[in-house]
């Protein structure tokens, strides 16, 4: 058994995968603002900002999640 097979089985969080979406529509806020700031400047700060608001969203499903699994 190839020490890959582990990784490439592990399932995600629903949390996980909005956290990392957010960081990477993030990114593409911050290229566009900084990179195409003369065309898509506007675009950038959209992005950042829909990154940031699934960012939160993912922060509260984790705490709602710990909640459940402790009580």
């Amino acid at each position: 058994m190839d020490h890959y097979d582990f990784d490439m089985k592990r399932k995600w969080k629903s949390y996980e995968r909005i956290m990392y979406i957010a960081i990477i529509v993030i990114a593409f806020g911050i290229i566009f603002n900084t990179t195409l700031s003369e065309s898509m400047g506007s675009l950038g700060t959209v992005f950042i900002a829909i990154g940031g608001l699934l960012f939160i969203s993912a922060m509260s499903r984790k705490k709602k999640e710990i909640n459940k699994q402790s009580e």
